[in-house]
């Protein structure tokens, strides 16, 4: 099998861990080049990858000396994509370097939630999602979808990353990610600049305006106004952050107990925080944290007038 490089590294997860917070600190290192896409998924959703290598190559800027990685969060998916992707990924690379970060159980799944929702994946509350949507839980099983890329690279070729700390101080991400691809430290930028993703008043389009026709293709190149309109989906954005009820988030941490504590022996790290239930933290009435009709209304045509102005 021909191919001009490899791949050297890949963050693989978990989705709404701070994945693009963390894409974002790795793109601006001077010796790391990222790919094109923003998360091809190639290896997710391309049965014979082997043969459409070039294709995904051709994704990135190839640049002599440099660590060219990419991030797709469907690569922890399991069993929801490729159930054998890190034989897949060994298979293509058995050098390459594995990077997955997490946060807090509890607020993975409200932000989840709040993705899956505002793309019109579910039209469920999200206390009824949490039963009825598994995946919520399933992509929150931290040990379950690392523990298979450990076992087949080895635990020195993957490197476990916390979110608190993205948030909390970027110097400790950045020094582990120096020392794990063994790039210099200061070959990353001033980090106070970065801003991790909002997820409250943030509109995301429908996912079945994800890939438009040819009409409306045209018209989202042509007429930037009117698509803004036609995609509108700002009756699905939120105000404010969805609240669990104390008896959820035990119900949470009871059924990722085990994850929580296999994590713990793998980091070596205490996340006793994880478990405690926050006592204070009341459940709301979905119209209670979703804007309303009016609200959405507004804050679009407030979209529009901005997007329009540009245009003169």
């Amino acid at each position: 099998m021909e191919r001009a490089f490899n791949v050297d590294f890949m963050v693989v997860g978990a989705q709404k861990c701070g994945t693009t917070s963390l894409a974002q600190m790795l793109s601006s290192h001077d010796a790391i080049v990222c790919c094109d896409k923003k998360e091809p998924m190639f290896f997710s959703s391309v049965d014979n990858w082997r043969e459409e290598l070039s294709d995904y190559h051709a994704l990135f800027k190839w640049r002599e000396g440099a660590l060219h990685y990419e991030a797709s969060t469907s690569y922890t998916c399991y069993p929801y994509h490729n159930r054998k992707i890190w034989e897949d990924l060994y298979a293509y690379n058995p050098d390459l370097k594995i990077i997955y970060i997490v946060r807090n159980p509890v607020d993975r799944i409200v932000s989840s939630y709040m993705h899956t929702y505002k793309r019109g994946y579910t039209d469920l509350g999200m206390e009824r999602a949490l039963v009825e949507e598994p995946m919520l839980l399933d992509m929150t099983r931290y040990a379950t979808q690392i523990r298979p890329f450990i076992e087949q690279f080895g635990a020195d070729q993957v490197q476990i990353l916390f979110f608190e700390d993205l948030v909390r101080d970027r110097s400790i991400i950045m020094q582990q990610l120096a020392s794990f691809l063994g790039i210099a430290m200061d070959g990353f930028p001033d980090m106070r600049s970065f801003h991790a993703n909002r997820s409250v008043e943030n509109f995301k389009i429908h996912h079945k305006y994800d890939q438009p026709g040819i009409i409306m293709s045209g018209i989202r190149r042509y007429f930037p106004p009117l698509w803004k309109i036609i995609t509108d989906n700002s009756g699905r954005s939120f105000k404010q952050k969805p609240r669990l009820s104390p008896a959820d988030q035990e119900m949470i941490l009871y059924l990722l107990r085990k994850e929580i504590e296999e994590l713990e022996e793998m980091t070596g790290r205490d996340l006793s925080g994880w478990r405690a239930i926050r006592e204070k933290e009341t459940a709301g009435k979905q119209e209670d944290y979703r804007l309303t009709w009016y609200e959405a209304k507004v804050k679009l045509f407030s979209r529009i007038k901005r997007k329009v102005r540009k245009l003169r």
